[in-house]
């Protein structure tokens, strides 16, 4: 179970960034892996390639993370997206800096990520140079995992809790499911929760998630400790248990 805030901010080239970027997320948490060879993605000698860094979280779905222009031309800018089932998602551009820079210039390059897990769920918000996480951010993602039973929801600058499920298991691939929310009224400092979170699909609770909790209203982004516990509040009435 963690909870990790960090700042990546690179003095060097735009490879040393990235190398840096996937080392700090892919150390992050066990379960999120980089396929690919960055020393050879920035290696690539046509002037038409776009360099493009694959993560694979936990076998159920895949970030990408794409240079916005080839790699001959200057740019700020990546873009994120989600792979869901083979199939690439919306995308939206994380700005690394405020001016243009070739892969070779030397300069200070900054991304922010924060990632929420535990057992069963894990949570990443991302963020360029000019955004204060949890406050802003340009995309968010959040999975749960369950033997026989993962899904994944994303959203670009609203909260990936709130989106649609997609499941990524071979028998039930691209079913659907919305969280709903049991305790809609706020109780002050003294914060109510039920020890699990429920999947509806066609209006029906089919699925009970653990180690992600209902609770009463709350401020998303805040972290609340209640019996020595402590949580993450992904939305207003979703805790993430950390």
């Amino acid at each position: 179970m963690s909870y990790v805030n960090k700042i990546i901010s690179i003095n060097g080239t735009e490879k040393d960034f990235i190398k840096a970027f996937a080392n700090e997320l892919t150390s992050a948490d066990s379960r999120i892996t980089c396929e690919t060879d960055i020393d050879a993605e920035f290696a690539n000698e046509d002037s038409s390639h776009i360099i493009t860094i694959i993560f694979n979280v936990n076998n159920c779905y895949k970030i990408k993370l794409i240079r916005a222009v080839a790699i001959n031309r200057a740019t700020s800018q990546y873009n994120i997206q989600t792979v869901i089932n083979n199939v690439d998602k919306s995308s939206a551009g994380l700005l690394f800096l405020g001016a243009t820079k070739t892969v070779t210039d030397i300069a200070t390059r900054t991304f922010n990520f924060m990632l929420i897990s535990n057992d069963n769920a894990i949570a990443i918000l991302f963020g360029g140079y000019n955004r204060t996480l949890p406050n802003t951010y340009d995309y968010n993602v959040m999975s749960y995992h369950e033997q026989d039973f993962n899904v994944i929801a994303y959203n670009l600058n609203s909260i990936a809790s709130k989106a649609e499920y997609i499941r990524t298991d071979e028998n039930h691939k691209g079913e659907t499911y919305k969280i709903t929310n049991r305790l809609l009224y706020s109780r002050d400092e003294n914060v109510e929760i039920i020890e699990s979170k429920p999947l509806m699909q066609n209006n029906n609770a089919v699925y009970d998630m653990k180690n992600v909790y209902d609770c009463s209203n709350v401020t998303a982004g805040s972290i609340l400790i209640i019996n020595s516990n402590k949580y993450f509040a992904i939305d207003s009435n979703t805790l993430i248990k950390t």
